[in-house]
């Protein structure tokens, strides 16, 4: 991959840029006036570019960009701040001090509504297969500003992992989050959501199973939730009790985990 910056960058950020690569372990370019398209032609690699608040990355020069941004998470924190419901939290039953695995992290929208709900003595770990989707995430909880008191502290303290949550869950001791959670993606996930469709050639497609259900169960001390279009046959496939919402697309489900499973 390619790593430049913005046009006419400082050269705090052009330093920045060459950590970037050696991070990426991608080529560094000066920018200079050259355009995205004329960049893409030379090298005919995708392209990330870091801007004075963002980076930007670029399958190809046609392409919409994808970049980190919190998405649903302000307005729904918003709203927890007035008293109101969120689904996912309702699904999950989080309250302050609890732990959350969720393995699909994505741009974690609701790994920052967690992170709010559980504060200061819980623990947010997001797990992220794919490493550009990885890196443009963790660094956006380090640097995003919103007009949300304590935002910063909300976003920090979630923790990121470039892993495949297949992998990480058979290396994690029983019982060690009270609430594993997924929200795969599918192309009904991207169909039905303009906000997400950049990620379409990044993310990872891998379908669930029993094994990676059996080994949630055996991590979670609380509940397995998962989040799928409403249609979907993995509610019943795999024991989730599915919380109906009439108006959404999306619905929760979640299994218990059973005291006598510890």
């Amino acid at each position: 991959m390619i790593i430049t910056t913005c046009l006419r960058p400082d050269i705090n950020l052009v330093k920045e840029a060459e950590i970037i690569a050696s991070d990426l372990n991608g080529q560094a370019i000066i920018r200079n006036e050259l355009s995205l398209e004329e960049i893409y032609n030379k090298f005919n690699k995708p392209i990330l570019v870091l801007g004075k608040n963002r980076l930007e990355w670029y399958e190809d020069d046609q392409a919409i960009p994808y970049f980190f941004h919190p998405n649903s998470s302000v307005f729904r924190i918003r709203r927890l701040m007035k008293g109101e419901h969120d689904p996912f939290c309702d699904a999950c039953i989080l309250t302050k001090g609890d732990s959350l695995l969720d393995c699909t992290l994505g741009m974690a929208s609701d790994s920052i509504v967690a992170s709010y709900v559980v504060g200061e003595q819980g623990k947010v770990l997001g797990l992220e297969k794919n490493q550009i989707i990885s890196y443009l995430t963790s660094k956006g909880l380090k640097t995003n500003k919103q007009n949300i008191n304590d935002w910063s502290n909300i976003i920090n303290k979630i923790e990121v992992k470039n892993i495949d949550y297949k992998n990480y869950l058979k290396s994690l001791p029983d019982h060690s989050f009270d609430i594993v959670y997924f929200d795969p993606m599918f192309e009904k996930n991207i169909e039905a959501s303009s906000g997400i469709a950049a990620l379409k050639n990044l993310a990872s497609y891998d379908d669930l199973n029993n094994e990676v259900i059996n080994e949630a169960r055996r991590v979670a001390k609380k509940r397995v939730v998962l989040k799928d279009h409403f249609r979907s046959e993995r509610f019943k496939k795999y024991g989730f009790n599915q919380l109906i919402r009439k108006s959404s697309e999306f619905h929760f489900g979640f299994i218990e985990v059973r005291k006598e499973e510890y």
